[in-house]
């Protein structure tokens, strides 16, 4: 085998991990601080490289490691290893000199886990970078050390701790039913398995706090705001991917067919996706308005899983069409969270250009034509036609007005975030630099179809074009109706109003739900359990003086007597019973 790949898969892990770990030390090298935002670039290398055997085995490292690129894994070290590196470069132009090092010591030991686990084809090793990453993440949330910041780093920390677990039990669970630690040769047998339902359960907790699946996903409104833009870029275009990368790892796709836990993953997803945007659209927050969207199209991605448990035959293709739109998602939502912090540094002069340049994410996102999210709805859309009746026609259904809700979601974002808004704060000088990772990053956007139209089955056709024209037109009119009277514009920022949720929404139940059983825990411990234990020591008082303690002690007496002459009559007839056996 070439050495080339294998010492390039060695790098993109190592590299990151030592630059991480060396910037965490009090003293170290100057220039090692010039090197942290290209972290990314062994992984960007060896992504471009074919792959002359899909595994690499190392037989001696954590009870047998297993390491490759195969049709699952080199998107998404595409995807990771683009994205890190623009964000790194960006990182390095708009994040203070004094700061860089703490920042870069996470940032890069944060790439090192998210590289580590998309290149893990074992189990032991796919769990130990998965931490390694979701810890690291925790200093990127907190790197400003505001009030929020260490808010939304507790509440972060709190759901890693519970999805880890989880993911930890659906992992030793599965190596415990397949007899093997290696994904490829566990999954055919997982199907089978009497553990199944609980391995799926744990896995759909475990990786989906990591995924922002509805339900699990009140982390990520609170960090976006908080996190700087390189690392929000990251954490929502790839990150987040890890919980989805997780489930296709493990889950039994292609192997089994599961129509309870298929409906589930559909169900959760679609309500996801609409969910998301209904409570995106009350935020006052820009960043905060495109967690929610990430909610959201995690949430169709999400419901691709349910559809795979559904039609296992059809999976090699729903897995073509999902990749795309990991990819797809991932470049268009890193630049809308790095061109709104690019936006925030921006002068006056420049505002214009930078929110312009907003749009064609945007419109990516939304899936209009000739982008990107056409491209990736597309090919998705044409896979729900492998479903029975009874769910091909809510997908074909619910596909196109999720297309209509991203866009409105997407709208308010631009309007949010328009140089002529008076509630967006003033901009600040530019700092040198700033706009070249952004550019390359909208130039990967504007390419992608076309790229992704030579290797993917898809036909540019005019009914195509007008699938995705319609719903972003049908959004676009519902816009300029309410715009054009005060009356209606009043009307739907009352209705906004009164629908807002604080970041997290679902949080705040959460929370109360805890705190409402820690007061319990505390009452029972200070006044409850007090209680009842003098009451019980009252009744034993009573219960002592109540009993006549000579008469017991007779009795006791006359029954221990017979003792001895019951003992001898059992004796007796034991061996009278043996002598007859024995005859």
């Amino acid at each position: 085998m070439n050495i080339l790949l294998p010492t390039l898969l060695i790098a993109a892990v190592a590299w990151p991990l030592l630059l991480g770990l060396i910037l965490s030390l009090p003293r170290r090298p100057g220039i090692v601080l010039r090197l942290a935002p290209w972290g990314a670039l062994p992984a960007l290398l060896a992504v471009i490289f074919p792959s002359p055997d899909p595994l690499i085995e190392v037989p001696w490292l954590l009870l047998g490691s297993l390491w490759g690129l195969d049709p699952v894994s080199r998107p998404f070290l595409l995807l990771a290893g683009l994205l890190w590196g623009i964000s790194g470069w960006h990182a390095s132009t708009s994040i203070s000199a004094s700061r860089q090092a703490h920042f870069f010591s996470w940032f890069n030991l944060a790439l090192a886990g998210n590289i580590g686990l998309i290149l893990a084809q074992d189990m032991l090793n796919f769990y130990l970078f998965f931490t390694l990453m979701s810890l690291a993440s925790y200093g990127l949330i907190i790197h400003t050390r505001t009030a929020e910041a260490w808010r939304a780093g507790t509440r972060y920390i709190i759901l890693v701790m519970l999805g880890e677990a989880a993911i930890f039990a659906a992992l030793l669970l599965a190596a415990a039913a397949a007899g093997t630690l290696s994904f490829e040769h566990a999954r055919p047998v997982l199907g089978h398995s009497v553990w199944l339902d609980m391995i799926l359960l744990t896995a759909w907790l475990g990786f989906g706090i990591k995924a922002g699946v509805l339900g699990l996903h009140v982390w990520l409104p609170l960090a976006h705001p908080v996190a700087p833009a390189p690392a929000s870029a990251v954490l929502s275009g790839v990150m987040i991917k890890a919980g989805l990368l997780g489930w296709l790892r493990l889950l039994p796709l292609g192997e089994t067919m599961l129509p309870a836990w298929g409906a589930f993953w559909i169900i959760l997803g679609l309500t996801a996706a609409f969910y998301a945007v209904v409570i995106g659209l009350t935020q006052r927050d820009a960043k905060t308005l495109l967690a929610y969207s990430s909610i959201s199209q995690m949430g169709i991605l999400t419901a691709t899983i349910g559809l795979g448990l559904l039609t296992p035959h059809a999976w090699p293709a729903i897995l073509s069409a999902l990749l795309i739109y990991v990819l797809h998602h991932g470049l268009a939502k890193g630049a809308l969270f790095l061109g709104a912090g690019i936006l925030h540094q921006s002068d006056t002069r420049s505002q214009k250009w930078v929110w312009m340049g907003l749009w064609l994410p945007a419109l990516a996102l939304a899936g209009a034509p000739f982008t990107s999210g056409m491209l990736a709805k597309t090919l998705l859309k044409q896979q729900t036609l492998q479903l029975p009746e009874y769910w091909a026609m809510p997908w074909q259904v619910l596909l196109p007005a999720s297309a209509i809700a991203t866009t409105l979601l997407l709208g308010r974002f631009l309007l949010m975030t328009a140089p002529h808004n008076p509630a967006r704060p003033p901009g600040n000088p530019a700092p040198i630099g700033w706009q070249w990772p952004w550019c390359i990053l909208l130039a990967s956007i504007a390419a992608f179809p076309l790229g992704m139209g030579r290797i993917s089955p898809f036909h540019w056709t005019g009914r195509a074009l007008l699938d995705s024209l319609l719903p972003v037109l049908a959004a676009a009119l519902s816009v300029l109706y309410i715009s054009r009277s005060q009356s209606r514009l009043q009307q739907t920022a009352k209705v906004l109003n009164t629908l807002h949720l604080p970041p997290g929404d679902m949080l705040t139940v959460y929370e109360q739900a805890v705190m409402y059983i820690l007061a319990g825990c505390r009452r029972l411990g200070r006044d409850d359990l007090p209680r009842w234990l003098d009451a019980s020591r009252q009744k034993f008082l009573a219960l002592r003086t109540s009993l006549d303690w000579q008469k017991i002690g007779t009795k006791l007496e006359t029954w221990l007597a017979w003792w001895p002459l019951a003992l001898t009559g059992f004796i007796l007839l034991g061996l009278i019973l043996a002598n007859a056996s024995l005859r």
